[in-house]
């Protein structure tokens, strides 16, 4: 996106949030102290975990969170070749969830869990880098669509919460 000639009409914010495992710390950190104020954010990307594309599946959480987001990235799917697992809640398992509380339209692409997830076996070696490649082309796609229509997404509310499919034999607790 940097190396664009014409520059997006529309600031971009990227952040590293940390603590998401433990209640998300990080993102409602960020969404309770904003560097940039939330009524001038106009939506949220999330990727997580995206460095394990299986025969080019891609879930995408929060695909109802904006009226635009289902036809688009249907469309950007299809074009790029994915497998589409569309999740229209914006409440889920990552850090858009924190904006998506805070009324903003939100978009998590995901690649599906794994056995190795927060285990000691995830290690770089079993990244799919040209997987990984198509779903930031994918991003960047929605990325420089969501920047260049003059209309902002408008946020609409999904009841319900997301679910995600984990591997292993663990046991697992979530709750909000």
């Amino acid at each position: 996106l940097a190396a664009r000639k014409e520059p997006l009409p529309r600031r971009l914010v990227f952040i590293a949030f940390t603590a998401e495992e433990v209640g998300l710390i990080g993102s409602n950190h960020y969404v309770k102290n904003p560097i940039f104020p939330l009524k001038d954010t106009i939506c949220m990307f999330n990727m997580d975990m995206v460095g394990r594309l299986r025969d080019d599946k891609l879930a995408v959480f929060g695909s109802g969170t904006a009226e635009r987001w289902k036809p688009l990235v249907e469309e950007l799917g299809k074009e790029h070749g994915f497998q589409l697992a569309l999740k229209p809640e914006g409440l889920g398992p990552s850090d858009h969830q924190s904006f998506y509380v805070a009324k903003m339209p939100v978009l998590h692409l995901f690649t599906n869990s794994h056995t190795d997830y927060h285990r000691p076996t995830d290690d770089w070696d079993k990244i799919n880098v040209p997987g990984m490649v198509r779903v930031v082309d994918l991003l960047e796609d929605l990325v420089i669509r969501t920047a260049t229509t003059q209309e902002r997404p408008a946020y609409v509310q999904v009841k319900g919460t997301a679910s995600l499919e984990r591997g292993g034999s663990r046991p697992y607790f979530g709750s909000i």
